[in-house]
């Protein structure tokens, strides 16, 4: 997909934001960014234990610079507060009257999995089918059949493959760390909570996943029973 994903958020007294995420490359970068990035996107701010990231190379962090263009826009706005946001990828158009918490958390999920950030990148194949608004189970179907398609590619290429997804399990506590990081971030760069509660609820849906994961695929087992 080469077009990039719009985002526009529409509020009752007619205030509009419109974000353009590009699909092709890293979303942002401090070298293709014109205006000065703020202190709490420097790696060594609140940076994720286990971060691979070389800091001689590396002075910002990449998932925070990737959020900095909408956390920016957000920080003075309430969670509570609701905005119709209109979604475009590719030739679908979603709709949908949201508050802030289900709206940004949207946003930022896709804005993450296209960061260069070396953890949240490996959600880039879902981020280029993306379905914005979705449930806790829609996303956690999608996930597990991406990876587990990956497995047969793997198995079908002499690899070995993990049928069990215990790396899945793990990318997703690797997730709730840099979660936790960009909260603390997010802190230092918003007035109000609508930033925090979003990625709050992104950070929910790492957690979930890597406790839910066997009652996910029993739920799919049984769905299965009628089809294919």
């Amino acid at each position: 997909m080469d077009s990039p994903i719009t985002y526009d958020f529409t509020f009752e007294d007619g205030q509009t934001f419109h974000f353009s995420v590009p699909t092709q490359g890293w979303v942002e970068t401090p070298a293709n960014r014109d205006d000065p990035l703020p202190a709490w996107t420097l790696l060594a701010t609140d940076r994720c234990p286990g971060c691979p990231l070389d800091a001689a190379a590396h002075r910002f962090c990449p998932a925070a610079v990737d959020l900095h263009a909408a956390a920016a826009r957000f920080s003075a706005i309430a969670s509570f507060r609701k905005a119709r946001v209109t979604v475009v990828v590719g030739e679908r158009t979603y709709a949908s009257t949201v508050d802030m918490n289900t709206g940004l958390r949207s946003l930022f999920g896709l804005y993450l999995a296209l960061s260069g950030c070396p953890v949240t990148r490996r959600l880039r194949p879902l981020a280029l089918q993306h379905v914005p608004f979705s449930s806790l189970d829609e996303t956690l179907t999608r996930v597990a059949g991406r990876y587990l398609l990956k497995q047969y590619f793997a198995l079908r290429d002499g690899g070995t493959p993990d049928w069990e997804m215990t790396g899945l399990v793990a990318l997703y506590q690797q997730l709730d760390d840099v979660n936790s990081a960009l909260m603390q971030r997010l802190r230092r760069a918003s007035e109000k909570d609508s930033n925090l509660n979003a990625l709050c609820g992104f950070a929910t849906f790492s957690r979930i996943y890597a406790l839910a994961i066997d009652d996910v695929l029993a739920d799919e087992k049984e769905r299965l029973r009628h089809g294919f």
